[in-house]
């Protein structure tokens, strides 16, 4: 089991099950809302994601690909905790605030070809780069 926080705290969960697809989301979706070169994600099934204390703000929105994803956030510190896809069964959650960072080993790349010109992908990862 894991744990993390957002940044002030208000929000706690806990996520139940290992996830298969830890990877680095490079789309560009993910670096305006983080303001990064990518989004660290650990993706289990929305049911395996646990709100212990806090609530989430969600934003609700269709990426162009016909699906709606929500974005849910501390509604204190604006921290962003998951991104979810009902349609496709996945809670991708935000691995940099999980208590132990040691949780998160990224195996994949989502979207690589968005990366910013300045931006090192890692060699090593597979890639992923659509989403059918």
């Amino acid at each position: 089991m894991i744990q993390g926080n957002c940044l002030c705290a208000a929000v706690k969960y806990e996520v139940t099950a290992e996830s298969q697809m830890q990877g680095l989301c490079y789309c560009t979706d993910c670096q305006i809302i983080g303001g990064s070169s990518h989004w660290a994600s650990y993706a289990v099934a929305p049911s395996d994601f646990r709100l212990l204390q806090g609530s989430l703000t969600e934003f609700a929105y269709d990426p162009g690909s016909g699906r709606e994803v929500v974005r849910c956030f501390c509604d204190q510190c604006g921290t962003q905790i998951k991104v979810v896809s009902a349609e496709l069964g996945v809670a991708s959650v935000n691995a940099m605030t999980f208590s132990n960072s040691e949780a998160f080993s990224p195996k994949l790349t989502y979207f690589s070809g968005s990366a910013p010109a300045w931006c090192t992908v890692e060699a090593g990862l597979a890639k992923f780069e659509a989403m059918a």
